[in-house]
């Protein structure tokens, strides 16, 4: 029990020194926070998500009252999902190491790269309390509950730049906790093949894109 606290302590510690000193994702100040401050206007139809955060009134349940806490600071919204994230880091240890190693690689990749997915990175995990989690993560990352023009903003983004790997990661969270409920038997064998094929393509991507750090378009 000891070493597994310590591991959490040191992914925690690890995420919050590269938030502090690195720059945070593009689109958090000009579209996420924006975004989040303007959730009753557009649900009252005085504006448009136009491209600012077109997700799911669940999803801005789980967000607005931490980027309030935040003060609608970029920096200290991610400082504080990393935070948050290390209950679901703990809860992801029911799923065996190779289920916690998984985790806090898509978790920490999301938190630092997309930390709008890092919300439906939790309600995944909470498949393992109750398998309607698995159920809600998807309807959270659709613009469920918002104007119906919110959704094609979502189509859009999914097509933009690599936009599908923000996408893909979730899916291969939500894999690895559905084989976890309910075929067990293959959740490793499934983890490592997928994390085999992701070493692949994320390599891939990093040396033809170099350090391009270009905008994501809010997957």
């Amino acid at each position: 029990m000891t070493f597994e606290i310590l591991a959490i302590v040191a992914i925690i510690a690890a995420r919050t020194l590269w938030v502090g000193v690195h720059p945070i994702p593009h689109d958090i100040e000009p579209a996420i926070m924006p975004g989040l401050k303007n959730i009753r206007r557009v649900l009252h139809r005085q504006t448009i998500v136009s491209g600012r955060a077109p997700y799911g009134i669940i999803w801005y349940a789980i967000n607005l009252p931490i980027a309030r806490a935040a003060k609608f600071n970029g920096r200290y919204w991610i400082l504080y999902l990393g935070l948050i994230d290390s209950i679901l880091l703990w809860l992801s240890l029911t799923m065996g190491w190779l289920g916690f190693l998984a985790y806090a690689f898509i978790g920490t990749f999301q938190l630092l790269r997309a930390p709008w997915n890092t919300g439906i990175n939790w309600l995944i995990v909470l498949g393992l309390v109750s398998p309607w989690f698995l159920v809600i993560a998807p309807i959270a990352k659709l613009p469920v509950g918002l104007p119906l023009h919110a959704f094609g903003d979502t189509g859009r983004a999914f097509f933009f730049r690599h936009n599908f790997v923000y996408y893909g990661l979730l899916g291969t969270l939500w894999l690895i906790v559905f084989f976890n409920l309910f075929l067990p038997a293959i959740r490793d064998a499934s983890i490592l093949i997928q994390g085999f094929g992701w070493g692949l393509l994320l390599g891939y991507l990093f040396i033809r894109r170099g350090r391009n750090t270009s905008p994501t378009f809010l997957s």
